[in-house]
């Protein structure tokens, strides 16, 4: 095994090496191979150098320290990681975040300073066309049977964030990021980026999610509107080198990443002047059940990132008091906003299918804590629902056949005729993953039924995307 060195770290590419083997000749045992015992042994302990991931699914953030239990995930995985070469102080990584804040917060300064009063009323009527046609082109198919209602809270956000002066800047940062975007991404006039895509598809999960609960009345999805609109306009003071980077952010990135909640709160309560209740909501949207985990940052003062310093005294206070009320909000809004992440194609990611996409949201809340348990069950039973409703017809394919007909003995001939002249049709679908769905296999033909069969939701999820 070999390592790749550069001026900060040591690269270990399992991937490739010990591709077909394992790192380990005894790892209850803690012993390596010969081959990896001089590389492997004296990393024990020291950092990673980067935020390490397995499909989408983080496994350990950056400066996590190695150790054998970690190295059992990364062989077993073939994961490919960065170890520090130099050790890296707790200290030193938040001077780190302190001086690249410094000098986010002079760009802040100068945005605030950049609009011409005479040309605010052009922007907010350029930014509410394109917000029109941007929610009209995301229309999602699939969901058609929500358009009238969805659509109706969503022009309630765009002609509230257009026009209403304590909004000003979050619409001045949503215009900036629309320009940034078609011009980064060469888009056409009516294309829309990755950015703004995510907020307006963001929008409709929240809002059709939120409908299935009794915790939000019409007010409320009036709210969630304006806050799930609002929510990433911050982004738009990420250095564009970190918001559109092709390859996973190193750990300071990922801090200045995060610094994206402080900024929308910001904009939206116009630089702390005006503390309304959407504003903190939009800055809660990354605050996780179990609020020490890497993932989970905001304007709290007991998330693991915390941008709790930057409020004045008056927003501390007014966050304290108001804070519970921020809950059901940001606990649907963490939901839709991690599966749309998910789920959705990024510039250094392929999209994940529906049901790749929840089982990665099961599993790391299993593990971690993320989410609100009654929110997430109402969410997963809300895709399948509305994915595999009665009556789906489906196509029959080998995996049926393998791993749910077995007890049939189907001839190869049987099967064959299966696979192209019958299909699958759903008779009873289910609200969660762990309960089988009912179908029936039948010939279009003949219009008779072959035999019934039931099987998890997942082995139909799995083919379908967002």
């Amino acid at each position: 095994m070999t390592k790749q060195k550069s001026d900060g770290f040591l690269y270990f590419p399992l991937g490739k090496l010990a591709k077909d083997e394992t790192i380990f000749k005894d790892a209850d045992k803690r012993s390596f191979r010969d081959a990896y015992k001089f590389i492997l042994k004296p990393i024990l302990g020291k950092q990673l150098a980067v935020n390490t991931y397995y499909k989408n699914d983080l496994i350990a953030a950056a400066n996590t320290r190695i150790t054998m239990d970690l190295l059992r995930i990364f062989d077993e995985l073939k994961i490919n990681f960065k170890v520090n070469r130099v050790e890296i102080t707790e200290e030193e990584r938040n001077n780190a975040l302190d001086s690249a804040m410094a000098q986010i917060m002079k760009i802040k300064h100068d945005f605030f300073n950049a609009m011409d009063k005479k040309e605010i009323p052009a922007m907010q009527k350029t930014l509410k066309g394109f917000l029109r046609e941007t929610l009209a082109s995301c229309k999602m198919d699939r969901f058609h049977a929500h358009d009238e209602l969805v659509a109706g809270y969503l022009a309630f956000a765009n002609s509230a964030i257009t026009s209403q002066d304590q909004y000003l800047w979050t619409a001045m940062a949503l215009k900036k990021i629309i320009d940034n975007e078609k011009r980064i991404l060469g888009l056409g006039k009516s294309e829309n980026g990755e950015t703004i895509e995510h907020v307006v598809k963001t929008t409709w999960l929240s809002l059709m999610l939120a409908r299935k609960l009794d915790d939000f009345d019409n007010s409320d999805c009036e709210t969630l509107s304006i806050i799930c609109m609002g929510h990433d306009g911050g982004k738009v003071l990420v250095p564009e080198e970190i918001l559109y980077k092709k390859g996973r952010l190193t750990q300071l990135e990922n801090d200045i990443m995060k610094s994206h909640v402080l900024f929308s709160y910001l904009f939206a309560s116009n630089n702390q002047q005006d503390l309304n209740f959407e504003s903190f909501a939009m800055a809660l949207h990354h605050v996780k059940e179990n609020k020490s985990l890497a993932q989970s940052y905001g304007i709290m003062s007991d998330t693991h990132t915390s941008f709790y310093e930057y409020l004045t005294p008056g927003a501390q206070t007014k966050l304290n008091e108001i804070y519970h009320s921020t809950k059901k909000y940001y606990r649907l809004i963490s939901l839709a906003d991690t599966f749309e992440a998910i789920a959705s194609p990024r510039v250094y990611k392929k999209a994940s299918s529906i049901g790749a996409t929840l089982s990665i949201m099961i599993s790391s809340h299993q593990k971690y804590g993320l989410f609100y348990p009654p929110y997430l069950e109402a969410f997963v039973g809300f895709w399948i629902q509305e994915v595999l409703p009665k009556n789906l017809k489906f196509r029959i394919n080998d995996e049926i056949l393998d791993l749910y007909c077995k007890k049939l003995s189907l001839t190869f001939e049987q099967r064959e005729h299966c696979k192209e002249n019958c299909l699958g049709a759903i008779i009873n679908s289910c609200s969660t993953l762990g309960t089988d769905i009912h179908c029936v296999v039948f010939d279009p033909g003949t219009r008779k039924v072959v035999f019934e069969l039931s099987f998890p939701p997942m082995v139909l999820l799995k083919d379908f995307y967002f």
